[in-house]
């Protein structure tokens, strides 16, 4: 698999997960609070699923070292990006939450990008 679509196949991994998993979860609590599976469930979909992406490219171990990179990376930006948003008061339909939304986006594509650099 090349590259370019190896770089495909994790950013349609990452609207799954981002976009139709996500959705089953929006009554399991807050991504800033740590305490409720919200934020834990959503990056270990994430972990999963680069895992099983992975393996068309990589063997076993780097499979599982990269969706390791994935599930920490997506755990730090999905916080972070949670917790300026609330210390900010940014809610959903302000013009504020698409510009953190954007940013959050581009780190998940640069993750991408770096998945993609250690594995080939």
């Amino acid at each position: 698999m090349t590259s370019l679509l190896f770089f495909y196949v994790l950013t349609v991994k990452h609207a799954i997960a981002d976009l139709h998993l996500q959705a089953r979860l929006n009554n399991r609590g807050s991504k800033a609070d740590l305490r409720t599976p919200r934020l834990w469930i959503h990056c270990l979909d994430h972990s999963l699923l680069t895992f099983f992406v992975a393996l068309l490219v990589v063997d076993i171990p780097l499979a599982i070292a990269l969706s390791l990179l994935d599930f920490v990376l997506h755990f730090v930006i999905d916080y972070t990006k949670t917790i300026i948003q609330k210390k900010n008061g940014v809610d959903y339909n302000s013009k504020e939450y698409w510009f953190y939304a954007s940013i959050d986006q581009i780190a998940h594509f640069t993750t991408y990008f770096i998945i993609v650099l250690w594995a080939v």
